[in-house]
Parts: C-alpha cells; sequence; structure tokens
C-alpha cells in the first residue's frame, strides 16, 4: 500500500470511529471526604475517552475559597452535570447555570455526598452565594437524614423483586462497600430504587435509583462513592451504565 493511499485509509477509519457530535460531560468536583477530584477524572479517562467530552470544575477543599467552583461556565455546554460535591454554596452565577440546565431537561448523576450538596446546615451563606435546600428531593429524589456508624460494612443487593434495569447490566452482585450506609428512607414516591444497602441489626437503605425532575432531566443517584469502591469493577460499571442511560433520549 502506497504512503498517500495509507494516509487516506487511516484517515477515513478515524473520521468513522470518532462521535460526529460527542456529549459533554462536566465534572463538578467539591468534597473533602473521598478523593472524587482524582477518582473520577481516574473513572473517565480509562472509560470516557475517547468518545466524551470532559470538563472539570473543581473546588478548593477547604479554606475560604471552598465556595467558588473553579471553569463554572463549562457547565452551560454540559450534556451531562457528574456531581461530586458537599455543603458548598457557590456563587449566584454557578448555582443559576445548574438551575438552567436542570431547566433545559439536561441529565444529572450525583455521588454520595451529593445529597447534601448545597446544603451549608447552620454556617451563615457568604453574600452573593446561594444554597439550595430542596435540592435533595426535588432534584435528586432522595431523603437523606443522616447515616449510621463508621467502620461497619455495608453489603449492596439489587432491590428484591425488581424489575431488571438495564443500569445493573454487568454489575456483578452483591458487594461489600466500607463505606456508612446512608438513611434515605423513605424515598419520594417518584423515586426508582434499584440497589439497597443493609447492615446487621437495621433495615435496608435504598443506595442507588432513578428519579425525574418536573423539567424532565433524568438523574441518577447513588450513596455509593467511598474511594474503595472505585477498585470494585460492579461500582464503576455502575457509574458507566448510568452514564449511558442519562444520555439516551
Amino acid at each position: 500500500m502506497n504512503l498517500n493511499l495509507l494516509i487516506l485509509t487511516s484517515g477515513f477509519m478515524l473520521y468513522v470511529l470518532a462521535p460526529a457530535n460527542p456529549k459533554t460531560i462536566a465534572f463538578l468536583l467539591a468534597e473533602k471526604e473521598y478523593e472524587t477530584e482524582k477518582n473520577l477524572p481516574q473513572f473517565a479517562k480509562k472509560n470516557l475517552s475517547p468518545g466524551f467530552n470532559l470538563k472539570y470544575c473543581l473546588a478548593p477543599k477547604e479554606g475560604a475559597g471552598r465556595n467558588f467552583l473553579g471553569n463554572y461556565s463549562e457547565i452551560s455546554t454540559a450534556d451531562l452535570l457528574f456531581i461530586s460535591v458537599r455543603r458548598r454554596a457557590f456563587k449566584e452565577k454557578t448555582m443559576n447555570l445548574i438551575r438552567e440546565h436542570i431547566s433545559l431537561g439536561k441529565s444529572i448523576i450525583a455521588l454520595r455526598t451529593s445529597s447534601h450538596a448545597f446544603d451549608l446546615r447552620k454556617s451563615p451563606v457568604p453574600k452573593g452565594h446561594q444554597t439550595w435546600p430542596r435540592w435533595d428531593r426535588d432534584i435528586i429524589g432522595g431523603n437523606y437524614n443522616g447515616h449510621h456508624s463508621k467502620g461497619i460494612t455495608c453489603n449492596i443487593e439489587r432491590v428484591p423483586a425488581s424489575v431488571p434495569s438495564p443500569l445493573l447490566k454487568g454489575v456483578q452482585l452483591p458487594f461489600n462497600t466500607p463505606g456508612t450506609l446512608y438513611k434515605n428512607s423513605p424515598l419520594p414516591p417518584h423515586s426508582v430504587a434499584i440497589l439497597t444497602g443493609s447492615i446487621a441489626g437495621f433495615q435496608e437503605e435504598p443506595v442507588a435509583w432513578t428519579h425525574r425532575t418536573a423539567s424532565g432531566s433524568k438523574v441518577f443517584y447513588t450513596s455509593l462513592g467511598h474511594t474503595e469502591d472505585f477498585q470494585k469493577k460492579a461500582f464503576t460499571q455502575l457509574l458507566l451504565n448510568a452514564i449511558h442511560w442519562s444520555m439516551e433520549k
């Protein structure tokens, strides 16, 4: 094969394999407990590149800048917001971009502490910043009310007698997590649980579910997301399934 033909053939293959209009995922990373500012980019590089436009918006873990999300303008062009945030009050412009994303019916995936992403509890809200007290119930479709004690292994299983979910394709169950079990019972009526977590002596709790916002946004939330969870194939497959599910019409 001559050089010109080789170049032409190679170019054609790249054109065929590369998505014509790749979707954009913006990762909002602002928590200090589970190292998702490292774990999620590593997961994305391994599983989502090439194929998606990947953008990262980070805030400092602590200090005066913790309520300032860097690179926040990327939110405006994202098809999916992948959120790992804990108790922050971002600037009004940033929060308005998140609200606009949802008002347009675009998708949300949220991990663990993101059920209380924008609730500062009793801490004062900086001037020009916003909280979102109804975020958990109205957007995530959850009912976060604390968690069980640390140091207890939690067993993760499929919701009994549930309809098979494409989100669980290739996810080997059951598996364990060292992450504390979040209390979310009962879920709001329109949330659909797909995984439960259990520890000895207590009732099961939903740990992964889907939800639709009033504007039609597809939402997947899981209270999983401990650092060790990212080493488990079952967990990373669940995230990958959720990303593809969220992009489907």
